[in-house]
């Protein structure tokens, strides 16, 4: 009976001192947790920190450009003057007849001292600059050779005569996007509501057994032998070639689907609301000029295909001249003078401490470029 009760006990004894001994590491594994979740927090609140701070450095020039050049945009407004400086160019440009649509080869001279004003601050971050006149010589450019080729040509004349290699500055010839993004609200609903014979801007129609000029292949808004229009191409201000062609026109045999893509507006200046940029687009301006872009014209017999111009002129007035039709007819080459853009970053600007009226060139009436 002593060895049961001892039994008993001991039994009791061995239960009580597993209980207890699970009781302690259940509190001790509690404790552990929480510490361990404790740092773990810790951990990824340092990790956190660390990351943030990572970026925060990472971002100084970011954060540093973006404060730039909110602070320049302030201090630069449309029509104020930037003194730039083109590379001298004495042997001009050779205009070849193979290419140009004219009768005879022409050599554009460059011309010299155009002044320059800011035209556009854009939200990327640069400038764009466009000459106060435009330039002192006639451009040829007609038939389907001046359609294919007349948009390469005016961007590469004026990239050749009024770049600047040192500083990495590129010319161009204005666009209609150039005169388009200045419109006010006014400007672009009449544009878009523009209609020639019965065919509203934007909308197609679809011609028989008819030519089109080579480049138009390329360009969205073109049905070559189909009703379906081409979406994934070339826009009316891209140069199309990479070297001027003497690729001439082909023919649509099961039919041409032509995009209304030209357009008339007269007296420009009610359709903008900036009194420095109707300056700078047509007061300023005393003669004609070319616009780097091609339009697509759906007359009621043929398809017409030519190129943008302004008329500066009071009042002034956007329109085309018809370069090819799709009955095979070329036009004559006709003349006007181009209006040369350059594209900057706005951190190569050094603001004047006056008023940039472009009285003098002196940092107190002009911006100026950095070198």
């Amino acid at each position: 009976m002593i060895k049961k009760f001892f039994c008993k006990e001991n039994g009791s004894i061995t239960l009580f001192v597993l209980i207890a001994m699970l009781f302690f590491l259940f509190v001790v594994f509690g404790m552990f947790m929480r510490s361990s979740n404790s740092n773990m927090a810790q951990t990824s609140e340092v990790d956190q920190i660390k990351e943030e701070y990572e970026e925060s450095v990472n971002n100084i020039d970011q954060i540093y450009n973006e404060t730039l050049i909110e602070n320049l945009s302030s201090l630069l407004k449309p029509g104020d003057f930037v003194n730039y400086t083109y590379d001298t160019v004495t042997d001009g440009y050779s205009l070849s007849s193979t290419y140009s649509g004219y009768t005879s080869d022409q050599s554009i001279r460059q011309t010299t001292n155009l002044q320059w004003q800011v035209l556009s601050v854009n939200y990327d971050g640069t400038v764009d600059l466009i000459s106060k006149t435009t330039t002192d010589q006639e451009v040829y450019l007609g038939g389907v050779l001046g359609y294919n080729n007349g948009v390469f040509l005016m961007n590469d004349i004026c990239k050749q005569l009024y770049s600047n290699s040192s500083l990495g500055i590129e010319a161009r010839s204005i666009n209609i996007e150039d005169i388009e993004n200045k419109m006010n609200t006014a400007g672009i609903t009449a544009k878009n509501a523009y209609i020639y014979a019965e065919t509203k801007y934007g909308n197609t129609k679809t011609y028989g057994n008819v030519y089109y000029p080579d480049l138009y292949i390329q360009e969205n808004g073109s049905g070559i032998n189909s009703t379906q229009i081409k979406t994934n191409g070339i826009n009316q201000s891209d140069n199309g070639y990479s070297n001027p062609t003497t690729k001439t026109s082909s023919i649509a045999n099961e039919g041409l689907t032509l995009t209304q893509t030209f357009y008339t507006l007269d007296n420009l200046s009610s359709y903008f609301d900036d009194t420095q940029v109707i300056q700078m687009l047509f007061t300023s301006k005393s003669n004609n000029y070319w616009l780097a872009s091609r339009y697509a014209n759906c007359d009621s017999a043929n398809a017409l295909f030519g190129l943008y111009y302004i008329n500066p002129a009071s009042p002034s007035n956007i329109s085309g001249i018809t370069s090819f039709s799709s009955d095979n007819s070329n036009s004559n080459a006709e003349s006007t003078y181009l209006c040369p853009i350059i594209t900057l970053d706005i951190t190569q600007i050094q603001p004047c401490t006056g008023t940039a009226d472009g009285t003098d060139t002196t940092i107190t009436h002009m911006h100026q470029i950095k070198e």
